[in-house]
């Protein structure tokens, strides 16, 4: 994979061997950094699309349990811009596999997510630990 910006800076990244769920949501992560510093340059919002999903889940559901087409329509609403909903559903698992959120259910449609309140107190702060 590689990715460049507008200055003509470069990142290759070659995988060898096995390409495990966990490698490729750390390679995810890093287009999204990479992306992200891109964006501020650009004078874009700052904040990557995951950072925005999480305020709108935040903002919309501090208490409680929701799915991901909750956040889906809460996200699109707050930033009149679509996202698609495995997007929404890719983020959702990676901030309870931080622990971010706590994910209960399983399988299509049955699984709902809320925010949980460790140690640190607020979602952002666990991100950020």
């Amino acid at each position: 994979m590689e990715l460049v910006d507008e200055s003509g800076d470069k990142v290759t990244v070659v995988f060898e061997g096995h390409l495990s769920r966990e490698k490729i949501l750390q390679l995810a992560d890093l287009a999204e950094l990479y992306g992200g510093s891109f964006n501020q340059r650009q004078g874009g919002r700052g904040e990557s699309k995951l950072d925005r999903l999480l305020s709108v889940v935040e903002k919309c559901f501090p208490f409680g349990y929701f799915t991901s087409r909750d956040v889906l329509e809460a996200f699109q609403a707050e930033f009149r811009e679509p996202i698609p909903l495995t997007t929404v559903s890719t983020y959702l698992c990676r901030l309870a596999n931080r622990e971010v959120l706590q994910r209960v259910g399983s399988g299509r449609g049955s699984i709902r997510y809320r925010v949980s309140r460790g140690a640190y107190g607020s979602p952002r702060e666990q991100t950020m630990a």
